[in-house]
C-alpha cells in the first residue's frame, strides 16, 4: 500500500520562477517627460522682462537689455511647441499659435499692465507718510527744483538769499498753475490711464495740494542753497534723491508683478483653452472641420433614412 503525504512539498524553484517571470512581464513606467523649457535654469529668462519693466524708472537702457533674454526664450518656446509634443516630433501650427497668445498675455501684456500699475499704488501709497505727497509729486518738483537751480544759477556768489527764494517761489507758482490747466482739460479716459498705467505723469502736481507741495519743494530748494556749493555739486545731490523715489516705485513694480504673475497665469491659461483654441482649430485646420461636417451631415441622413424605412 503507498502512503502518500498530507502535506504537499512546497516547491520553492517553481514558485521564484514565476516571480521572475511576473518581473519579467511587467512593463517599465516610463519616466514623466519634464519640458526643459520650464525647469530652471531655462525658465528664468522668461522673467528677464519682468526685471525689465520694473527697472524701467531707474535705468532705462538697462531694462531695454534685459528684454533680449526674455523675447529670444519665447520665440524657443513657440518653435518648440510647434515642433514637438511633449517629447515627440509632431508638428502642430495650432498648439503653436497657442502658445504665442498666452506668452504675449502672460509674459508681455499682463506683467506691463501690473508693473505700471504697481508703480503708481506705490507713488499713491507715498501720500500716507512723511510729506503727504505722491511719490510722483516730489520727483517732479526735484526735477523743477534741478532745472531752476541750474538755468538761473541760483548758487552763484554774492546773489541775494531772499531775492533767489522769491524768484523760485513766483517760478513754481507759474509751474503748479500751468500743471492744474493743463490737467484739467483732458477728459476722463486719459485721467484714469495717467492714475493707473502713467505714473501719473500728468496730474501728480495737478492733484496735489498746492500749499503742502510748496513748502516741500521750499524746503528742498533751501536744503539745496544751504548745503551745495555749486551747480554740479547740487546737480548730484538732486539726482541721488530722485533716484531713492524711483526705486521706491521700482520696488511696487516688483511687488505688483511677483503678486500678480500666478493668477495672470491661471487667467490666461483657461483664456486660451476656452477660447482661443477652439478658434485656431478652425483657422488652422478648417479641412478637417469642412469633412467632420460632411460627415455630420451623412450620418444624419442615413439616420433619418432608416427611420422612414422603419416606418414604411
Amino acid at each position: 500500500m503507498k502512503i502518500n503525504s498530507a502535506i504537499p512539498v512546497l516547491n520553492f524553484t517553481s514558485k521564484e520562477q514565476n516571480i521572475n517571470a511576473e518581473k519579467q512581464q511587467k512593463p517599465k513606467q516610463e519616466k514623466k517627460y519634464v519640458d526643459p523649457l520650464t525647469s530652471w535654469p531655462l525658465r528664468g529668462l522668461g522673467y528677464t522682462n519682468d526685471v525689465g519693466i520694473a527697472i524701467n524708472e531707474l535705468a532705462p537702457s538697462a531694462a531695454r537689455l534685459f528684454w533680449i533674454p526674455a523675447l529670444m526664450y519665447f520665440g524657443a518656446d513657440i518653435y518648440d511647441k510647434y515642433k514637438n509634443k511633449g517629447d515627440k516630433y509632431k508638428p502642430n501650427p495650432e498648439r503653436a499659435c497657442s502658445q504665442a497668445v498666452f506668452q504675449a498675455c502672460a509674459s508681455i501684456i499682463f506683467p506691463a499692465i501690473f508693473g505700471h500699475m504697481g508703480m503708481s499704488a506705490f507713488s499713491h501709497i507715498d501720500k500716507l507718510r512723511g510729506e503727504k505727497l505722491s511719490t510722483n509729486a516730489k520727483e517732479q518738483t526735484m526735477r523743477f527744483i534741478k532745472s531752476h537751480t541750474a538755468l538761473h544759477e541760483v548758487l552763484e556768489e554774492g546773489r541775494d538769499r531772499e531775492e533767489t527764494l522769491k524768484k523760485f517761489n513766483e517760478t513754481f507758482d507759474k509751474l503748479y498753475k500751468a500743471h492744474q490747466k493743463n490737467y484739467k482739460n483732458k477728459n476722463l479716459l486719459v485721467k484714469v490711464y495717467d492714475n493707473l498705467l502713467a505714473n501719473s505723469k500728468l496730474g501728480a502736481i495737478a492733484n496735489s495740494d498746492k500749499e503742502t507741495l510748496k513748502q516741500y519743494a521750499k524746503t528742498q530748494f533751501l536744503g539745496i542753497l544751504d548745503n551745495c556749493k555749486d551747480t554740479e555739486v547740487a546737480k548730484n545731490v538732486i539726482d541721488k534723491k530722485i533716484f531713492r523715489l524711483k526705486a521706491w516705485k521700482s520696488l511696487g513694480a516688483f511687488t505688483a508683478i511677483i503678486l500678480a504673475a500666478q493668477p495672470v497665469d491661471h487667467f490666461v491659461e483657461h483664456i486660451v483653452k476656452k477660447f482661443v483654441r477652439p478658434q485656431m482649430a478652425k483657422i488652422v485646420n478648417p479641412r478637417t472641420n469642412q469633412m467632420n461636417d460632411i460627415k455630420m451631415e451623412k450620418f444624419g441622413q442615413s439616420k433619418t433614412e432608416e427611420k422612414s424605412q422603419k416606418i414604411g
